[in-house]
This record gives C-alpha cells, sequence and structure tokens, in this order.
C-alpha cells in the first residue's frame, strides 16, 4: 500500500513538472524572476508588468515579483539590471523615455545605452499620448490653449513622471511645435503629477491616455489633443494632433520587456513566447486594452531590438530639438 501510495506521489510530482514550462533545454525558471520597473507604481508600464507577471505566475509555476524603480527616469532600473547575473532571473519593463529618450537626454553620459547595454525579450503594448489641461485655464481646443501662452509667456508649468520621461518630452516637444513657453515640473510618477495638475497648480499635462481617460470622463481636467493620427475609443471626444492643427505632435509610448546583457536567446524566447501567451488571455486583453492600450503580435526578441533602434533613430533628434535637459 505505502508503495502504492508513494509512487502515485511520484507521478502527480511528475506531472505537475511537465506542466509547467520551462526554457528548452533548461530548467529555467527553477526560482521566481524579479521584474523590475522603471517607472513609478499606478503607470501604464506598472500595470502592464503586473498583469502580465500575475499570468506568468500562473503559466509557469514560478512567482514574478515587481519592484519599482522610477529614479533618474529609469537609468537607475537599467543600472540595476545591468549588474544582475545574465540568467534571466531579473527582467526590466520600462517605457519609450527609458529606453529610447534617455539616449538624447544624457547622451555620453548614459551608463547603459538601450541597445549595448541589455538584451530585449519583447513589447507587451503601445499607448498614444493625450494632452489635458486644468479647466480654470479656460481653453477647450488646442488652438486656445497656443494663444494663452503665447500671450502669457513662463507663466504657466506642465508637471511630468519625471525627468526624461514620456511625459516630459511629450511636453516639450508641444511646447517646441507650438512656438511658445512653459516651464517643466518633474514629479515622481504620473499619479504624483496628476495630483497638482488636478488641484490646479499646474496647467497640464502630456501623459498616456490609458491614465487620463478616467479623469478626463470624470471631468477632473480637459482633454484638448491626442498626439495621434487617429481618435482613441478611450476618449472619442479628443481630436487628433491633424484635426487640431499640429500634425507634427505624434506621440505613443510602449511597454518594452528587457534583461540583462548576455542572457542566453533560450531563456530570452521563452520569455517571450510565455508573455505572448498571457497577452492572449482574455482577463489580461481585456485588462489592458481597456486603459486605451493596444497589443503588439509577433514582436521578437530580434523584432523588439530592431524597434527600439528605429524608435531611438527618430526620438532623438526631437529631444535635443525641444532643448530638454536633465541634471
Amino acid at each position: 500500500m505505502k508503495n502504492l501510495i508513494a509512487a502515485a506521489m511520484a507521478a502527480l510530482a511528475i506531472g505537475t513538472a511537465q506542466a509547467q514550462p520551462r526554457a528548452p533545454g533548461t530548467d529555467y525558471p527553477s526560482r521566481p524572476v524579479r521584474i523590475v520597473v522603471a517607472l513609478a507604481p499606478g503607470g501604464n508600464a506598472d500595470i502592464n508588468a503586473r498583469v502580465v507577471a500575475t499570468q506568468l505566475s500562473q503559466q509557469i509555476g514560478q512567482q514574478f515579483i515587481v519592484e519599482n524603480r522610477p529614479s533618474g527616469g529609469g537609468t537607475v532600473a537599467f543600472e540595476t539590471v545591468a549588474a544582475t547575473p545574465p540568467d534571466g532571473y531579473t527582467l526590466l519593463v520600462g517605457a519609450l523615455g527609458s529606453h529610447t529618450l534617455n539616449v538624447g537626454l544624457y547622451g555620453d553620459r548614459l551608463r547603459v545605452h538601450p541597445l549595448t547595454g541589455v538584451d530585449h525579450i519583447t513589447i507587451s503594448s503601445h499607448s498614444a499620448v493625450a494632452v489635458a489641461v486644468h479647466p480654470s485655464l479656460g481653453v477647450r481646443t488646442l488652438a486656445e490653449f497656443a494663444a494663452l501662452l503665447k500671450a502669457n509667456p513662463g507663466k504657466y508649468d506642465y508637471g511630468s513622471s519625471g525627468n526624461g520621461t514620456t511625459g516630459h518630452i511629450a511636453g516639450a516637444m508641444l511646447v517646441n511645435l507650438l512656438g511658445v513657453e512653459a516651464q517643466h515640473v518633474p514629479y515622481r510618477g504620473s499619479a504624483a503629477a496628476f495630483a497638482d495638475l488636478a488641484a490646479g497648480r499646474t496647467a497640464f499635462q502630456a501623459d498616456t491616455i490609458s491614465f487620463l481617460a478616467e479623469p478626463l470622463k470624470a471631468g477632473i481636467v480637459r482633454g484638448i489633443v491626442i498626439a495621434t493620427p487617429e481618435r482613441s475609443p478611450m476618449a472619442p471626444e479628443l481630436p487628433t494632433s491633424a484635426e487640431a492643427g499640429l500634425p507634427a505632435y505624434q506621440a505613443t509610448t510602449w511597454t518594452p520587456w528587457s534583461t540583462t546583457l548576455g542572457t542566453p536567446l533560450p531563456i530570452r524566447q521563452f520569455l517571450y513566447e510565455q508573455i505572448a501567451e498571457a497577452l492572449r488571455q482574455p482577463a489580461v486583453r481585456d485588462r489592458l486594452t481597456g486603459l486605451g492600450n493596444t497589443i503588439p503580435e509577433g514582436m521578437t526578441p530580434e523584432r523588439t531590438r530592431d524597434f527600439i533602434a528605429s524608435e531611438i533613430e527618430r526620438w532623438v533628434p526631437i529631444v535635443r530639438a525641444t532643448g530638454a535637459r536633465v541634471d
């Protein structure tokens, strides 16, 4: 009887092990995986990381634990991940700012370059940038907003989730294209920046539609433009930049997943496949698309690196044209 029980338990253990996917030729992952998020809690990258991490934990049978390291516009997160062994047990989740804009902002001072300092896995979402203003400004269109700032040079401030972030550069880009003056105020995260916008202590904020959609619906702030060629179903009343008379204002952020340089391709390919599977789950898709994200298909490690390289080529001249700086 004891032998039968032991055999049954062994068979159950084997079945459980077989049910848990592993990278081909390895036992990866055989312990918890840390996900370092380059932005503060509550933003789009953080939500992506936590929603996908929960699904990965269920799929793979190992914990995927999220840790936020938002300092330095994502540079601290990059340096944290770059210092870990190339074994796939430390992942990096960032955004347009951390993986592209910092190249233009920091130049030679950037200690870990997005193309040469880490390896890439995939991209889990894209999210359009919108601009919201405090209702006390009394403007309802981009043209009225531009006229107000031109009549009051340097009077108004705009907040962002930090120096070098998507919101910072999207705000600076708007100011530059409109030919107006406004002061940038960096915060530790989109939520902190929005608190001052909602209170009227800052005048406007450029951020993802996924972050701004709910306060726009609630009337806490007023949207004046979305920086995409098409309107968003999250805020269909917002005119596109072309409709608002500023077609050059195009800004979309995205959520890249990376890891330590030198991590074997089979592990990165395994992670790509598992994240792609997670993104196919209805609960995950509904959560991310419900926040205004679109989910790309087929973003393999190779295609992700090529995409990031193309975004760096596009955005670095824009960053430099805005005159944006980090101290």
